[in-house]
């Protein structure tokens, strides 16, 4: 039995992100792809293996759309603060605990001396304490308020999401909370529960 060679060819990451950065308009697009591979780079070999982490290109592509937003957004930030903060944003919330502070350094290390500022949503936060406060079994712990923080600004750059975490979490709360407090906002949300194996994928 005779088979054919076949030859297969890994992408260049590094030469996607610097395109796509020169596209969204990033001057220092050289300088942040080689940041934003090396950091991906270090992940995938020093962070924990975990079944949910996702370092590959698909991330990459959803990162480099938000760092897009960002940079038409914001147009007075420094691009590396842009870069940083995005990066940040978009891998902290899914990081388990004990990859948290080496995340945190390695970005710290590529990005030297760039303090980023929390992220604030006063109106979202507003809601947030009002369904608290309505709600007897409910307490707003930081940590908890952090998670629905992360939670809304992921749904905001993803269209599928997953919450993971022990039972009694409070991942459905979260959920729930957040989903009123958007509703709170003037974005309607309501919850639809679907059997994945009860429909086709069509249906879905």
């Amino acid at each position: 039995i005779q088979f054919r060679t076949v030859a297969m060819m890994v992408p260049d990451r590094q030469i996607i992100m610097r395109v796509k950065l020169a596209s969204c308009g990033f001057q220092e697009n050289i300088i942040l792809a080689q940041k934003f591979y090396t950091l991906y780079k270090l992940c995938e070999e020093q962070l924990s293996k975990q079944v949910h982490y996702d370092f590959g290109l698909r991330n990459i592509l959803s990162v480099l759309r938000t760092l897009g937003a960002n940079k038409r957004a914001r147009p007075e930030e420094t691009e590396s603060t842009i870069v940083m903060r995005v990066l940040r944003d978009m891998n902290l919330s899914k990081l388990v605990d004990e990859d948290e502070p080496l995340f945190l350094s390695l970005i710290g290390d590529l990005f030297p001396g760039i303090v980023l500022d929390t992220a604030t949503y006063e109106d979202l936060q507003a809601a947030i304490t009002h369904q608290v406060d309505e709600s007897p079994d409910l307490i707003n712990h930081p940590n908890w308020n952090l998670k629905l923080v992360q939670l809304f600004e992921t749904q905001r750059v993803r269209w599928g999401m997953m919450t993971l975490g022990p039972s009694g979490a409070g991942k459905t709360e979260c959920i729930h909370t957040l989903m009123k407090s958007m509703t709170e906002c003037g974005a309607p949300h309501r919850e639809m529960r679907m059997n994945p194996k009860a429909i086709t994928a069509p249906q879905m």
